[in-house]
């Protein structure tokens, strides 16, 4: 198809060491956990936390991790909601994201 066809992110699913999803934009990266879930056991989950939120024009290297900061509220909900789109695209439930509170 052409190049306006395609998806302007990239989802990821991890399930190795933890079961993970994770939304990559051009500038955000947005990731979430299921806590107390073993990847090796457990395909998906209902519940997940979130564990990662990084702009990454103004942190290439991701070392200011952005999650539950009040100032980024917002795209972390609007990723949030795109995760789960994508999560429930190749047929996983609509799960319920925890947001992290601000520490």
């Amino acid at each position: 198809g052409e190049a306006s066809d395609w998806p302007d992110d990239v989802f990821m699913q991890i399930s190795e060491s933890q079961v993970g999803r994770a939304v990559r934009t051009h500038r955000w990266k947005y990731g979430v956990d299921a806590p107390g879930r073993d990847g090796r056991n457990d395909a998906s989950a209902d519940v997940y936390e979130e564990q990662y939120l990084y702009d990454l024009e103004a942190d290439p290297h991701e070392q200011h991790n952005l999650v539950g900061d009040p100032a980024y509220r917002t795209v972390a909900d609007d990723l949030a909601a795109r995760l789960v789109r994508r999560m429930v695209s190749v047929g996983e439930q609509a799960p319920e994201i925890i947001p992290r509170a601000h520490a």
